[in-house]
């Protein structure tokens, strides 16, 4: 078979790959319809796929189509009726044929598909996540997701309201609509901050100096499933256009938005529903999975943390636990008060939780002049609370650093910068705090039987000063209920507890970091789960 195209002949034979040629010549003849909302990101993304296909050799022209969800602007989604508020006039154009691709939102898709179209390919991710942009009058560095007292937060989403309401009971969330640029808008103007995905703000190139900007990891706000990824629909039945629009795709998104959507499915969730999903692949191929689901708005959610090496075995296990009704009775080594986020997690699904440390805490009388140093390093909150209680007199030029961010905004609470902020795990922050502090002098207030996880990192980089401002002794007499679940805060209440119990396999065994996981495997307890991050949410997301 012979094809001509302009001065070009090619000679193919009638097999599959000649078929492929032909229909890709075919294609070229007229140009490709990519249908789009009319907002600035969606012209945004219809313009990307329209370059990679014209790079391709395709001529495309751009149709700009009003959904029902660009058109009511008044309501919130949670009012308005039904599901495919961007995408179903869409999708009716492509069965019309008047369009030949739509580009959507990923996020935005439903998931119960259209008869006679398909999802196709789905294109390279922008980051997932949502972000907070604060207006600066309204920052407070010093509270959870650096927001004043009862700020006024823009967002639409239930998903995102009901993540907020957790972690901030006292924020005042409003309704806002309106494509990126309008929503923006809203800060300093009817609202203190806004939520938005960091994708459109990315892609439209709207990041401004005049906001405070504060990405959302999945531990304070998991995204929508699939957010930051755009989807490519077209016709089930048109063969052309499944070999084009190939040239969009990216296989590796597809296998975790696969994923991310199918359990958003099996949540029996719409793209408006108060569900989150979020999958990443490390370097080693080990998938880490975070869910979370809420009946409505108003409802503290149900939160997930999994990890492993099969996709579908993570998926699977999380639809499980996340349809689980049995309430099992909890034990935490932590005293935790009313308003703690532990418990309201715990007590939202119906756990039996008793909380209580098995350690008593008590100050050390330290000379307040401290000696000349560069930093002043941060190990806990325990370590701010008995140090600074003792009012000592800082040199001006001294530098305060905390090992994560809940002592880091122990120290802000108190009215002090902080220069350095940790991450997860204590090797890396040691590591990153070595070679900001290389050379210096640091003061280390800790306890009196402290493991100096950081200073036995840093070794020889900086000049360690260990300062005991409090003793952490074990308590004489206690007593526990059997529980299904154990979680452990510290190596020494592993060893107070161990000392009257014996841990049993049937139970789950939870350590809030490594140093505690060592001292549950003296006690031949090797069958511990860690959370992502040694913090409250973290911990309740494994308690399962």
């Amino acid at each position: 078979m012979a094809v001509f195209f302009g001065a070009v002949v090619v000679t193919c034979s009638p097999n599959s790959k000649g078929v492929d040629w032909f229909l890709y010549f075919c294609a070229m003849n007229k140009p490709i319809i990519i249908g789009s909302r009319g907002s600035e990101l969606a012209l945004w993304q219809a313009n990307y796929a329209a370059q990679l296909l014209q790079d391709a050799g395709f001529m495309v022209e751009i149709k700009v189509i009003k959904t029902r969800g660009d058109a009511i602007q008044h309501l919130s989604f949670s009012k308005m009726e039904g599901k495919g508020f961007f995408t179903k006039e869409l999708e009716d154009a492509l069965l019309q044929g008047s369009i030949d691709l739509a580009v959507h939102s990923y996020k935005d898709v439903p998931t119960q598909p259209v008869s006679g179209l398909t999802i196709a390919a789905v294109s390279y991710r922008e980051d997932p996540f949502d972000v907070l942009v604060i207006h600066p009058n309204a920052c407070n560095p010093a509270l959870p997701l650096s927001l004043k007292q009862e700020a006024i937060v823009g967002t639409s989403a239930a998903r995102r309201k009901s993540q907020l309401r957790a972690l901030r009971p006292d924020l005042q969330l409003t309704d806002i609509r309106g494509n990126v640029p309008t929503r923006l808008a809203k800060v300093g103007n009817g609202c203190d901050a806004v939520v938005l995905a960091f994708a459109g703000l990315k892609r439209l190139n709207l990041i401004s100096e005049g906001y405070i900007l504060i990405q959302l990891t999945p531990l304070q706000m998991v995204p929508a499933p699939a957010q930051g990824v755009l989807a490519y629909q077209i016709r089930e039945n048109d063969v052309s256009m499944q070999q084009a629009v190939q040239y969009l795709h990216d296989p590796n998104v597809a296998q975790v938005v696969a994923l991310e959507r199918n359990i958003l499915h099996g949540l029996g969730g719409g793209c408006q529903q108060p569900i989150g999903v979020y999958c990443n692949q490390l370097w080693d191929k080990t998938y880490q999975l975070w869910v979370t689901q809420s009946g409505h708005e108003q409802d503290f959610p149900n939160r997930v943390y999994l990890k492993g090496n099969n996709a579908t075995v993570l998926e699977q296990k999380a639809l499980h636990i996340l349809h689980a009704k049995n309430a099992k009775t909890l034990f935490i080594s932590r005293n935790l008060p009313q308003d703690s986020y532990f418990l309201k997690a715990m007590q939202q699904r119906q756990y039996a939780v008793h909380a209580q440390s098995l350690i008593q805490f008590t100050p050390v009388t330290f000379n307040p002049q401290i000696p000349p140093a560069d930093w002043i390093f941060f190990s806990s909150k325990n370590a701010v609370k008995f140090f600074f209680d003792q009012n000592p007199v800082l040199h001006p030029q001294i530098q305060l650093a905390a090992i994560s961010k809940g002592t880091a905004q122990a120290i802000a609470a108190l009215g002090y910068e902080v220069a350095f902020e940790g991450g997860s795990y204590p090797p890396q922050t040691a590591a990153w705090f070595a070679e900001k502090a290389s050379g210096k002098t640091v003061i280390f207030p800790q306890a009196a039987n402290a493991q100096m996880t950081v200073q036995q990192h840093a070794g020889n980089a900086i000049k360690a000063i260990n300062l005991t401002v409090y003793e952490n002794t074990p308590i004489a007499c206690f007593a526990l209920p059997a529980s299904d679940i154990l979680v452990f805060t510290s190596p020494l209440n592993v060893e107070t507890y161990c000392k009257k119990y014996a841990i049993h396999p049937h139970q789950t065994v939870i350590a809030i970091g490594e140093t505690t996981a060592r001292a549950l495997v003296k006690h031949q307890c090797s069958n511990y789960l860690l959370p992502y991050a040694p913090d409250e949410v973290s911990l309740a997301d494994v308690c399962w």
